[in-house]
């Protein structure tokens, strides 16, 4: 996502503010960040980020919107552009996953987990507008995971209904996420990339991961 394609200042500064938010959501929880933390961050005053965002909570909603954004588009658009085969689409989604991890582990010797997943599961009961939000974005990464499981069934590497495999490939990264996170394992992602592989009748690619 480039700022600079914002054609407004107003608008620069509305997405810097929700980067620079997400990104501290992520690395601390919605609870332990101060709006004023996020503002002197964001090189801005308290009174800016209050001009672009009702309250904290509708900050978070944008700092949701904006994680989800950058999932999609970084892990799975990605992954299917420069893929067109299922289980080759299933390696690159976990692969950039994996690597992703691994690099934080390096740098922060910690895993912070999927950044929506951490939000929602934080917020999601007293701010339902932020759980519906992560609803839509999961809806989106897991109409990808259909998508694959459609191609394999195509494929006849198995069978079954696509929606429903696709809802299995949604929870084994959804797990997969958690697992990692809680144990800060990055190799927790290529056992569940492996375990998905299979499922979608690629066995042999399974052992590539």
């Amino acid at each position: 996502m480039n700022y600079a394609d914002f054609p407004t200042k107003g608008e620069r500064t509305r997405a810097h503010i929700v980067a620079t938010a997400a990104e501290m959501f992520w690395q601390r929880s919605f609870n332990g960040v101060s709006v004023d933390e996020i503002a002197n961050a964001a090189s801005v005053n308290k009174a800016t980020i209050y001009r672009y965002f009702a309250d904290k909570g509708d900050l978070a909603l944008a700092a949701t919107r904006h994680q989800g954004i950058l999932t999609l588009e970084q892990i799975f658009e990605a992954s299917f552009a420069a893929h067109k085969a299922p289980d080759q689409r299933l390696i690159a989604i976990y692969t950039k996953a994996y690597r992703g991890n691994i690099e934080m582990k390096q740098e922060r010797g910690d895993l912070l987990g999927c950044p929506v997943l951490g939000l929602v599961l934080e917020l999601g009961f007293e701010m339902p507008e932020i759980r519906r939000e992560a609803g839509h974005i999961f809806d989106r990464v897991q109409s990808y995971f259909t998508g694959i499981a459609r191609d394999a069934i195509a494929a006849g590497r198995t069978d079954g209904a696509p929606d429903k495999i696709g809802r299995a490939l949604m929870q084994l990264h959804h797990g997969a996420c958690a697992s990692s996170r809680i144990a800060a394992e990055p190799e927790y992602i290529l056992d569940a990339g492996r375990t998905s592989l299979q499922l979608i009748g690629y066995p042999e690619a399974a052992l590539a991961i």
